[in-house]
């Protein structure tokens, strides 16, 4: 009959379908590409790599190590710093990714992140941003962020009390005015006593040049704000290294030029 005919049809191509795709899925299982690794040979090649990343890890403190030993001498400082290479997001709880460009003091420790060894290309440039971190601990700025960071929760407890619409908008500006990192005056500073302290230990004078020069190439958003933001420009710092490293190089002590004279 027509009808049993039309009955059929559907039935038997969904089934030879069916068929057909289970053939290629099976296939495809069983010709696996490329070469066929066992479980052993890659828990082998992992114990391998893991020691090899350790040692790695190892050099890459120790090379940390040395040089802030060298600038922490030069500095003429008597409260020594530890130095951190932070290789794990684990060393900051998460809260700053290994691989990004970073470099920050508490002012007992510096911390430098594998991102941003990676960026710097040798030594000298790499003494520059220990430094200047360093200049951060030295100079006392640690001491004005915890005093910003103390009046920043002093403002904002105050602010969320306050009646009246807006309260809690007002705690979030005046705590984030408040608790900011250093301020564009304490960088500029950090900048020429960390050029100061690295020239002194040995280091290239041009190298804080080359790391801002780069650092706007890279990440042109580092140029943005300038003067209007909490942190000079990359162009600016560019300027300022350039103008400071010509000073060194002509044996003429930049805080002579161009520090406060109230300093």
């Amino acid at each position: 009959m027509p009808g049993s005919v039309r009955a059929a049809c559907p039935r038997s191509f969904s089934t030879e379908l069916a068929a057909l795709a289970l053939s290629l899925l099976l296939s495809g299982c069983a010709a696996a590409v490329g070469p066929q690794i066992t479980s052993q040979e890659e828990k082998e090649a992992q114990a391998a790599l893991r020691l090899e990343a350790k040692a790695w890890q190892k050099t890459q403190q120790q090379r940390i190590d040395d040089l802030g030993a060298r600038l922490m001498k030069a500095a003429g400082n008597q409260n020594p710093l530890k130095f951190h290479f932070v290789a794990s997001p684990d060393q900051t709880d998460g809260e700053i990714h290994p691989d990004s460009v970073n470099a920050w003091t508490d002012g007992k420790s510096v911390w430098v992140t594998r991102g941003m060894m990676r960026f710097v290309r040798n030594d000298d440039e790499l003494a520059v941003v220990l430094a200047h971190e360093m200049a951060h601990a030295y100079r006392g700025h640690m001491n004005y962020l915890r005093a910003k960071q103390i009046l920043g929760m002093a403002l904002g407890i105050t602010a969320e009390i306050l009646a009246g619409p807006g309260a809690g908008r007002l705690a979030r500006i005046i705590t984030n005015a408040a608790t900011k990192k250093f301020d564009r005056d304490q960088e500029r500073e950090a900048d020429l006593y960390g050029l100061i302290w690295a020239f002194n230990a040995g280091f290239s004078a041009d190298a804080a040049k080359e790391i801002w020069k780069r650092m706007a190439v890279e990440m042109p958003e580092s140029m943005e704000g300038g003067f209007l933001s909490s942190h000079p420009g990359s162009a600016e710092r560019l300027l300022a290294m350039g103008k400071v490293a010509e000073t060194l190089k002509k044996g003429v002590d930049p805080l002579e030029v161009f520090a406060p004279k109230d300093r």
